[in-house]
């Protein structure tokens, strides 16, 4: 009887269907055969090509120059993938926050006592900040949390939240950066969507979870979450795992999300990458 126990147990483990994508012992993180990012082409409908007259442009020089970087920019849809048959989540050692992405800093090339925080909440916030008594400090003001769509005042309601987390930014690409690069996607601010102000409850809700696990409670702010999310996946060529991509899709279509939202152009793309190689020293 016990024989016969044992045999059936064997048989199960040995034939029980296996998930590739459950998360390895030694780093906590998924792992995948394959992963995706945002494809760097042009798959929307872009202005149309423009053939100039050598004449008429010298004539119209000054306009042509403002209007041609316009014309000529391309416009990439954030729903168009590029598939990479490699692994994903075999990082060169576990997460750590402050050894891979470091703290908050201050940048010695201003004169402001600010550190990185501190510039988002007063950049953010809908009213003039009040600062505690050593003048560096944020103590209250105004901000939307756009998560759960209230208002706060007090700063100590306030997280800032890398919109994608700085343990998902590590997976799905960042372990292969120095640590310059990764100190300063932690203190980012080329953009208003990099860093946020929001409830600090709701941002322990979102940890370090996808749009597959987490999604805002403020379900106005869908859409433009997701593409935000996709955002920073392309602006610093991040993966997104199979599950991620899926996910992301369906919920573009469960909200109906404008297509044009969903979009970025190649001169937005240059711009945000321009500005992460001219900051490359903030960390230095």
């Amino acid at each position: 009887m016990k024989t016969s126990l044992l045999m059936m147990l064997l048989l199960v483990a040995l034939f029980a269907p296996t998930d590739r994508v459950q998360a390895q012992e030694t780093s906590g993180n998924a792992q995948f055969d394959n992963y995706y990012t945002v494809k760097e082409q042009s798959s929307l409908s872009s202005e149309p090509s423009v053939s100039i007259n050598p004449v008429d442009a010298a004539e119209n020089f000054w306009d042509l120059s403002e209007n041609l970087q316009e014309l000529t920019a391309k416009i990439y849809s954030l729903l168009d993938f590029d598939n990479h048959n490699e692994k994903y989540g075999n990082v060169n050692e576990p997460y750590s926050r402050k050894k891979h992405f470091g703290t908050w800093i201050r940048d010695r090339r201003d004169t402001k006592c600010y550190n990185t925080r501190a510039k988002v909440l007063i950049r953010d916030s809908a009213v003039n900040v009040n600062f505690n008594s050593s003048g560096c400090t944020v103590a209250s003001g105004k901000w939307a949390d756009p998560y759960s769509g209230r208002d706060y005042t007090r700063a100590s309601d306030i997280q800032i939240d890398h919109f994608v987390p700085l343990k998902n930014a590590y997976i799905s690409g960042a372990y292969k950066w120095d640590k310059v690069k990764r100190c300063l996607y932690a203190n980012f601010l080329g953009n208003d969507f990099h860093l946020l102000p929001v409830f600090g409850n709701e941002n322990s809700r979102k940890g370090d979870r996808t749009p597959e696990e987490y999604m805002p409670l403020n379900r106005a702010y869908n859409c433009q979450y997701l593409a935000q999310w996709l955002k920073v996946k392309l602006i610093w060529s991040l993966g997104l795992t199979p599950p991620e991509k899926e996910a992301i899709l369906s919920l573009v279509r469960d909200n109906h999300c404008n297509k044009t939202e969903l979009s970025y152009t190649s001169q937005e793309l240059d711009q945000q990458r321009r500005f992460i190689a001219d900051n490359m020293n903030l960390c230095q």
